[in-house]
């Protein structure tokens, strides 16, 4: 009977593997431990359309039960991209991924996967890295291999069984075996407490000899969660005291009453507990948001920043963009608080532990190959680039500013307005025409500029025209036709026909302005504040809209402030508009009086807010938040503005 499985189980793979879509071929096509395979792979038409370079992986689980994931040195050729797997006694599973871009080919979800064997049988690990993988609320396999396929828990009691029984892996996979039965059983009905497969388990484990601390503490859960045998549970947790106590002050620290003392727990926490990823995750202890994050958050909150200097070597991934978020965006970025020059020393110091993490993988990170975990952290710190850039250039480090946008491009392909003003500027002072004239145009194709491009193309308009009547048309002449077609039908989609609410405000001046008085007129309101970060970031955009309707008496932009704190606001309103000399008619709500009313009849919430008002007193368009692109938003609201009409 074991022998039949084992052969059902095998064939089952081989077939498997030839039949995803004779996309991935090898040879031999059944081969066994020890051979080498020579394999081609045929991208499929997802991977193709993207124009990216084709990029494979290979997730391997050993025969000591831990996954490694390996970049695929690929070779293109006329028949597809060749490489050579050798299946080597020390793996038991191979399971490949191909990727372009953010196309991905895993055989549409069931996967490219070689079972390590031998004539009649499965080779250790084969089992256990087939059910795990397959298994994703487990934890125990790649996470992102699969989208949304999952076995069924009787099958993963059925794979666990099969590496146990087979391999002797009960120290190793009880835990699984026992979770899958006991879930199985309860679907079924039954009751986990009186299983006897459970019991057996449980019961011939406890007799192996050498047991670790591991070991014994895996037992204690089983005991306790699973057979609800509290004397033996409770026995088994003292002779495991070291995680029991690790356990017991990682609660302490959740349960703390004060940030002070969930900080001075969380520190010493720290000092005493090396972390061991496999006991850990038995324990359900997270070093990462139930530990650093408490030191982290307290340390900002309370302004000081000696914890970068204190923790950055031994602080989770997570942390560190945490610790930039508001060390160095929401001061140096957002609110303008912090000069370059400080903001350096911050954010160098990240970018260098980041460059560090990229030579050096942490072992939490298994599941991703070598460059997948580069471009993990990349994507992770996409924006944080930019602003690290942008700090480069202002402390007089252009060249080296230069360089990191050129590379960022590379990724963002001018879909990005910060980064492409950037670059603008950069090169603008560094005298490069050419390529300046490039990103010119590109940062317009794409819908991306910002006011400054947009003035730098103005400028070289007038260079051969005498004026600027025709250059708006010149610009839309530069953009996309099927980004305009699709931005106008998102736009056209998003109309919406609801009473405006009546109001009354007073401007910068102290005179009332009304919204009976504008009867008629296409009415903008931006409803913002001056500690909102993507409030003051959407305005260039707002300013190049509004420039477009100068002429048009019969659109009128109100640029509400509200939901202030600072006591002084209305001062404080008047010289930023002032320093950024923005051509705004600013309105002071009552409190948030209005947006509020706004708010709640389009039943949403935050700033910046944009309602569109018809001449009938009518809303058609209701906006929140900012995007980030200055001539994407500008060409937005002249869309409602039209379609409004």
């Amino acid at each position: 009977m074991k022998f039949s499985f084992v052969l059902i189980a095998a064939l089952c793979v081989f077939v498997n593997t030839q039949a995803q879509g004779q996309r991935l071929k090898m040879t031999p096509e059944r081969p066994y431990i020890g051979d080498t395979v020579n394999l081609l792979y045929h991208p499929d038409a997802a991977l193709l359309a993207t124009g990216k370079p084709i990029k494979g992986a290979v997730y391997i689980y050993d025969t000591t039960y831990h996954w490694n994931a390996v970049d695929l040195q690929m070779k293109a050729t006329d028949s597809g991209y060749t490489f050579t797997i050798p299946l080597t006694a020390d793996k038991g599973l191979w399971a490949f991924k191909f990727r372009a871009g953010d196309a991905v080919d895993n055989a549409h979800d069931t996967g490219y996967i070689i079972m390590g064997s031998v004539p009649g049988r499965q080779w250790k690990a084969a089992y256990a890295g087939y059910g795990t993988l397959r298994a994703k609320r487990y934890e125990l396999g790649i996470p992102q291999y699969y989208t949304d396929f999952q076995i069924s828990d009787t099958a993963m009691f059925f794979w666990m069984g099969q590496e146990i029984g087979y391999w002797r892996a009960g120290r190793t996979f009880i835990l699984p075996y026992v979770k899958a039965r006991a879930l199985s059983e309860r679907q079924a009905g039954l009751n986990p407490d009186s299983s006897k497969t459970i019991n057996s388990a449980a019961a011939y484990m406890l007799k192996a000899p050498n047991l670790s601390q591991k070991d014994l503490y895996t037992l204690a859960l089983i005991f306790d969660q699973y057979l609800h045998k509290k004397e033996t549970a409770d026995s088994l947790y003292k002779v495991t005291s070291g995680i029991v106590k690790k356990q017991a002050d990682y609660k302490a620290i959740q349960v703390a009453k004060t940030p002070d003392e969930r900080l001075k727990l969380s520190e010493q926490f720290v000092k005493n507990y090396p972390p061991d990823r496999e006991l850990d995750a038995l324990a359900g202890i997270d070093y990462d948001r139930g530990v650093y994050r408490n030191i982290f958050a307290i340390y900002i909150a309370k302004n000081d920043t000696s914890v970068l200097a204190k923790y950055i070597n031994t602080c989770p991934f997570s942390e560190l963009a945490l610790a930039y978020y508001k060390m160095v965006e929401i001061p140096y970025a957002d609110w303008k608080t912090m000069s370059a020059k400080d903001a350096y020393s911050f954010s160098q110091r990240i970018m260098d532990r980041l460059a560090y993490l990229k030579a050096h993988k942490p072992e939490e990170f298994y599941y991703y190959t070598p460059s997948e975990f580069i471009e993990y952290i990349d994507k992770s710190f996409r924006y944080n680039y930019i602003t690290h850039a942008t700090i480069l250039k202002e402390i007089g480090r252009e060249k080296e500013a230069l360089t990191q946008v050129l590379k960022m491009q590379e990724e963002w392909n001018y879909s990005n307005a910060s980064l492409n003003q950037l670059e603008a500027s950069l090169l603008e002072k560094a005298g490069d025409k050419k390529k300046l004239e490039e990103v010119l145009h590109n940062s317009v194709r794409m819908n991306q500029a910002s006011a400054q491009i947009i003035d730098l193309l103005k400028k070289d308009y007038l260079k051969t025209h005498k004026d600027t009547e025709g250059f708006d048309a010149y610009l839309n002449s530069m953009k996309d036709a099927h980004t305009m077609e699709l931005l106008r039908e998102h736009v056209k989609s998003a109309m919406i026909e609801r009473e405006a609410v009546p109001f009354e405000m007073k401007d910068l001046d102290g005179k009332m302005v009304s919204l009976a008085a504008q009867k008629g007129k296409i009415v903008v309101l931006d409803f913002w504040a001056t500690w909102c970060a993507p409030c003051k970031a959407a305005m260039p955009g707002m300013q190049m809209a509004q420039e477009h309707f100068k002429n048009d008496s019969n659109v009128v932009f109100y640029f509400v402030d509200t939901q202030e704190r600072d006591p002084e606001y209305k001062e404080k309103v008047k010289k930023f508009i002032k320093e950024k000399k923005y051509p705004f008619k600013v309105l002071f709500d009552n409190g948030d009086e209005f947006y509020s009313k706004y708010a709640k009849l389009i039943q949403t919430s935050g700033i910046p807010f944009k309602v569109v008002i018809n001449g009938n007193g009518k809303i058609r368009f209701a906006q929140i938040g900012y995007m980030g692109s200055p001539s994407g938003l500008a060409d937005e609201i002249e869309t409602m503005i039209s379609l409004s009409k």
